[in-house]
């Protein structure tokens, strides 16, 4: 992972989830502290999370699958840490780690852009609310009817980037992980449940507004 401004040769990867959770946690309210870009070292791992002593809430992006170089929870474990959860059955972002850390929450969120934005939405957003108070932590869903047919891939539930108009949702266009404009173009994530492989239209579901400044108390997915 690479921050430089300049254009990037070889296996070198721009940090682009820098920059996206830096203005989401400011949208929700909380002030970023940047630990910078940890190499894929053990070492260079611990090092950053020491950084993170006074944090109120750890959010780390990338390092949480099953990589040769997915190092974050072995060094979490070995740092004192506390292994809650890993790995969620849902698309995109089935690999998300929660823990503690010396006391302090944790939320691994996965590396690819677009999962790292869902579940920032659907776990880190909540936390910080819940944390700064707020007695209605998540975003409310509203009913809506499917405008396009959708066929999905294994069984997970998946949420998927729409655009919700008048009571209908049709999707973004393609829904890879790594396509950020399908999150870009957005107001919605429509839910589609793990045992719905196809979606035809006039199916109704679920959609979380990202746009709508109305909360509940209790997650709605």
């Amino acid at each position: 992972l690479d921050r430089r401004d300049e254009i990037l040769a070889g296996r070198k990867i721009a940090t682009s989830n820098s920059y996206t959770l830096d203005a989401l946690i400011r949208r929700g309210g909380a002030v970023p502290l940047d630990l910078g870009v940890a190499r894929d070292t053990k070492e260079s791992l611990r090092e950053h999370l020491r950084g993170a002593a006074n944090a109120d809430l750890l959010v780390t992006t990338a390092g949480v699958s099953v990589g040769e170089h997915d190092l974050v929870r072995d060094v979490l474990t070995a740092s004192g840490g506390e292994l809650k959860l890993w790995r969620i059955a849902m698309r995109p972002g089935a690999p998300v780690g929660f823990g503690l850390l010396n006391g302090i929450p944790w939320i691994g969120l996965p590396g690819n852009p677009v999962s790292a934005m869902v579940t920032f939405e659907l776990f880190v957003r909540p936390a910080i609310r819940r944390l700064e108070g707020h007695a209605l932590p998540f975003r409310r869903t509203v009913p809506v009817t499917v405008r396009e047919p959708i066929a999905l891939g294994p069984k997970l539930r998946h949420f998927l980037r729409a655009i919700v108009e008048e009571g209908g949702a049709r999707l973004t266009g393609p829904q890879g992980s790594g396509i950020l404009t399908s999150m870009a173009r957005a107001n919605a994530l429509l839910i589609v449940p793990a045992d719905m492989p196809t979606v035809p239209v006039g199916s109704e579901l679920q959609a979380i507004i990202l746009d709508d400044p109305q909360h509940v108390a209790e997650p709605p997915y």
